[in-house]
């Protein structure tokens, strides 16, 4: 498996051997005297044209970072459908905007990913990783770090959003990981205890094992009532921003 690095060094490498290649050829036919047809000229500076500009693009996305936005705005959907599949009992919202900081002027910023249901208010970041990373390790890579502060802030936004009509509702911070080389937490969830708050990390591919322990006997949790009451609350929050009202 390349990393963007390498790949980078690759494409760089295929551009340059595309150039080289594109003037060579017609030269070292003509050494041999060999004098090449036109039709078998059109159909290498077909194919090298084409290499050129795919090695071109994997270049630029690299370069521009557009490849780890597309790969970020995929992983947003694969875990809203994780979400979407917690069942009927739970509201999804995705995208939810916030500010990031005070006064109207203020940027906006966006919450990825907001579940309600029995076992709480879940607020969810989401991350794609391509290197690897094992979610076990005692060492938290920068990343998961970044997460964590970022769903910290997002965790506080939510919850007082929904403190004043429900006190001592459930927020639960979770982060949401994927990546083909990211190993996923061993029980199917890795816990960060900090003085305010318990930030839940989990690899989206393995919700085998870490969404079943959502699941909330018959009984506990948050009632019926009150996740259609919050999740109404986010709805309407969510349409008087659309609305360009930021007074909440």
């Amino acid at each position: 498996m390349l990393f963007a690095p390498q790949i980078l060094i690759v494409s760089f490498a295929v551009i340059c051997g595309e150039v080289i290649v594109f003037f060579a050829i017609p030269a070292l036919l003509h050494s041999f005297g060999i004098r090449s047809q036109q039709g078998l000229l059109d159909f290498l500076f077909g194919v090298e044209l084409t290499t050129f500009l795919s090695a071109m693009i994997v270049v630029a996305l690299l370069f521009t970072g557009a490849g780890q936005y597309f790969a970020g705005a995929s992983a947003e959907r694969w875990s809203g459908r994780e979400l979407e599949a917690l069942g009927s009992k739970w509201r999804t919202f995705h995208g939810v905007p916030f500010d990031y900081g005070f006064g109207p002027q203020s940027p906006e910023i966006d919450v990825d990913h907001i579940a309600i249901g029995p076992y709480g208010v879940l607020v969810v970041e989401t991350k794609y990783i391509s290197m690897l990373l094992d979610l076990n390790d005692r060492k938290i890579s920068s990343r998961i770090r970044d997460a964590v502060s970022q769903v910290e802030g997002n965790a506080g936004r939510v919850r007082a959003l929904l403190n004043r009509d429900f006190p001592g509702i459930p927020i639960r911070p979770v982060i949401i990981v994927w990546g083909r080389l990211v190993t996923p937490p061993n029980g199917g969830v890795r816990r960060i205890s900090n003085p305010k708050v318990e930030i839940r990390i989990v690899h989206g591919a393995d919700s085998e094992n870490w969404r079943p322990l959502l699941k909330v006997e018959v009984g506990f949790g948050l009632s019926e009532e009150i996740v259609e009451l919050a999740s109404t609350k986010v709805e309407r929050y969510i349409e008087e921003r659309h609305n360009g009202d930021k007074s909440n």
